[in-house]
């Protein structure tokens, strides 16, 4: 199993992208990880082949890229053609499907009640992913400070966070790295407190 916490020691902002403008800002930026959350199975080669020129690793949100599916067969077909490192599901039998084929798989968890926080507990002792995301980011230190089996699974923040000093907070309540849209927090670094 691949360690995502190594990747975030300077700078703890994945980019999180849409298009491919923001594909390219991300390329240029000091995040390392890039959430593709949009596109079509045709572009993914040629994405694959600027993120290694640029260092840059690329998780595909399975749900959300057009003419994959977001099956057994899908996460298999990535694997086998090397179109990313790594998937963002909300589905759990993804996340070992994944794994299996040698991709990192994060979790992604909507935190709206006491229902889906249980839920989450269950996802990180069933499904052992990667790490789990928890939107609204905000939410994400309530869910750490209530799963009791939280130590082994980084938390990623995503979602309504807009300053360098929410980041700060969140880094400081055992949040791994936060993924956001907002491009001026990409080349945000840990030791940059301004």
């Amino acid at each position: 199993m691949k360690h995502l916490k190594n990747y975030f020691t300077k700078n703890p902002v994945i980019a999180a992208l849409r298009n491919n403008e923001e594909f390219r800002k991300a390329l240029w930026s000091d995040a390392i990880l890039l959430f593709v959350l949009s596109g079509d199975i045709s572009s993914l080669s040629k994405m694959m082949e600027e993120a290694r020129k640029y260092d840059k690793l690329i998780f595909l949100h399975i749900d959300l890229i057009k003419g994959i599916a977001a099956d057994k067969a899908g996460i298999k077909f990535l694997a086998d053609n090397n179109l990313c490192d790594g998937i963002v599901s909300t589905k759990s039998n993804l996340i070992k499907e994944a794994q299996k084929w040698d991709l990192m798989a994060v979790q992604r968890l909507f935190l709206l009640d006491s229902a889906s926080l249980n839920s989450g507990e269950n996802m990180i002792k069933n499904n052992e992913p990667d790490a789990i995301e928890i939107l609204p980011g905000i939410a994400a230190p309530y869910f750490i400070d209530h799963v009791s089996n939280i130590n082994d699974c980084p938390v990623i923040a995503g979602g309504l966070i807009r300053e360098k000093e929410e980041i700060n907070k969140l880094i400081e309540k055992g949040v791994m790295a936060i993924s956001s849209s907002d491009h001026h927090l990409w080349n945000y670094k840990l030791e940059d407190k301004s």
